[in-house]
């Protein structure tokens, strides 16, 4: 009997071997601000954040502007199409060829290899369909599990900005990584 064949709704070069990439939806907005409430939201960033509801997350993912500068995908389990994850670039800079990476993996998914496949996937995209030089990410000092990312995708620590990260009452530094075209390994 033939194997079936699972149809995945995104483009060929968005699909790994146990995730997929897709445009983030409203739907998945809602998971997503869930997911950050429960990795306490000032861990994963130095910005203020405004307390909303999760109709609220909705609503401003739905406000939010499409823009070739910017995009956030949903990361997406193949076995079961369940969302598992979102990745995102951003300060898309067309003169030096460079974004920013951000991520946030369901707290019940972590430690699953997704991150890092998601990352690869979004990378590889950037660098080989948007001819991209340069990628890279920030992080504060604390974050283990997003150095640890950085470092097996083998981003290279460009630098520090000291003191930059206030949490729980203490100040904090904050990494910068980087990823460059030709370092980047398929």
């Amino acid at each position: 009997m033939p194997k079936k064949t699972k149809v995945l709704l995104t483009q060929p070069s968005l699909i790994g071997q146990k995730i997929y990439l897709r445009p983030r939806t409203h739907d998945d907005a809602i998971n997503a601000y869930f997911w950050f409430l429960q990795s306490e939201p000032q861990f994963q960033s130095c910005h203020p954040l405004p307390f909303m509801t999760p109709s609220e997350a909705s609503e401003a993912a739905k406000k939010s502007e499409k823009s070739p500068d910017r995009q956030r995908f949903a990361i997406i389990r193949i076995d079961d199409n369940i969302h598992v994850g979102d990745i995102s670039f951003y300060n898309l800079n067309n003169l030096n060829r460079s974004a920013e990476l951000g991520i946030l993996i369901d707290p019940d998914e972590q430690k699953k290899g997704f991150g890092k496949e998601a990352m690869h996937i979004l990378i590889k995209y950037l660098f080989y369909f948007r001819g991209l030089n340069k990628v890279y990410g920030e992080t504060a000092e604390f974050n283990n599990p997003a150095i640890k990312l950085f470092e097996s995708l083998h981003f290279h620590q460009d630098g520090v900005l000291r003191k930059h990260h206030f949490y729980n009452n203490e100040y904090y530094d904050k990494l910068v990584y980087s990823l460059l075209h030709h370092e980047f390994s398929d």
